[in-house]
């Protein structure tokens, strides 16, 4: 029988081990940076928002011209050691870890149920942070139960009930809930008052669990959106698109929609954040890939400007676009409105910078 020499034995060894990485035998709490363990994050497609809302109950004003486009990110799985080591090198892809797309302990159903109902949330926060900005007062009147993960706490609340309190906090919106929960520790028994369609209350004592990202955080796996009566009906059609990060740009398009004044005036103005019911506006993922996409084009024109958090714009500075165009870094919907106004008045907006193409 031949025998291999130690190059070749090094050799097999080392094929060995670059296949069992590769087939994701390697635990990736003992090796991060392999295909199995990574995604891979690139531009995804921008639409107009501005059709995609729908408004009853009032006179609309839409504008004459120009866009306002939403923008996503692509996310690619399931990557071979080629595409994985050559997008690690890439200016517009990024590579970031499995966990930071698809948490830990929660497979693809349920991600996508809590990627639906944070997208739900975001159109009825934009909503009311549009209303809100053009002087309607809109108070919560709890938090709607939409749907729970399995064999968590939430499990013994029932879809379609309103949270009003946890413990002695009073909840008025979503984010009272989430803040009330997370205050407390994993093993705490909380006392959920809940309204029922019907209108009856009751009380629920729940046990906290620990959340998937955090064991320290309590947490019940409970899906929430804000509950209150809108003086006009909006409706949001975003198809399969999940997630909270369009929520700065539907709040543009309903302020839009809803004055008479045309903020575009032509322009196309293409942006992402997520917003609150009281207008702040927040960070979000994929700032490079988003401004990637929507300058090169896919999906639509390219765009002008881009509106955005101010807490993404050093990372905004290093995205590689296909054209110029105005980085309008903003805190809320107030500076985001003004700044287009600015626009439209042939004035620059505050602290606004031109990223160029290159």
């Amino acid at each position: 029988m031949r025998r291999l020499g130690v190059a070749a034995v090094v050799a097999l060894v080392v094929a060995a081990g670059f296949f069992a990485v590769g087939r994701g035998a390697v635990p990736c709490d003992v090796l991060a940076a392999q295909p199995a363990c990574q995604v891979a994050v690139q531009p995804g497609p921008s639409e107009d928002a501005l059709p995609l809302v729908t408004v009853d109950g009032t006179t609309v004003h839409p504008p004459a011209g120009g866009e306002l486009r939403m923008t996503t990110i692509a996310v690619h799985e399931d990557l071979g050691w080629w595409e994985w080591a050559r997008w690690r090198g890439s200016a517009v892809t990024e590579v970031v870890p499995r966990e930071a797309v698809f948490p830990v302990d929660e497979d693809r159903e349920d991600t996508t149920e809590r990627n639906a109902a944070a997208m739900a949330e975001s159109q009825l926060v934009a909503t009311v942070a549009a209303l809100r900005h053009l002087g309607h007062q809109l108070p919560g009147e709890g938090a709607r139960v939409v749907g729970h993960a399995e064999d968590t706490a939430a499990e013994a609340v029932e879809v379609g009930e309103v949270v009003t309190a946890v413990d002695d906090v009073e909840v008025a919106e979503s984010r009272d809930a989430v803040e009330a929960v997370s205050a407390r520790t994993p093993g705490e028994v909380l006392t959920l008052t809940l309204r029922g369609e019907d209108g009856a209350s009751r009380e629920l004592e729940v046990t906290a669990g620990a959340a998937p990202d955090d064991p320290e955080r309590a947490y019940l796996g409970v899906l929430l959106v804000t509950e209150l009566e809108l003086p006009v009906d909006v409706e949001i059609d975003t198809g399969v698109v999940g997630g909270p990060s369009a929520g700065l740009v539907f709040a543009l398009a309903i302020v839009e929609l809803l004055q008479a004044e045309d903020l575009l005036d032509g322009r196309v103005v293409a942006g992402t954040g997520t917003v609150t019911a009281d207008g702040e506006v927040g960070a979000v993922g994929g700032v490079p890939q988003k401004l990637a996409g929507v300058t090169t084009g896919i999906g639509g024109p390219p765009a002008e400007v881009f509106v955005l958090p101010r807490a993404n714009l050093a990372e905004a500075r290093r995205a590689v676009v296909g054209e110029d165009v105005l980085l309008v870094p903003v805190d809320d919907l107030g500076q985001a409105v003004e700044a287009l106004r600015a626009l439209r008045d042939g004035r620059t907006p505050e602290r606004s910078e031109v990223l160029a193409a290159g």
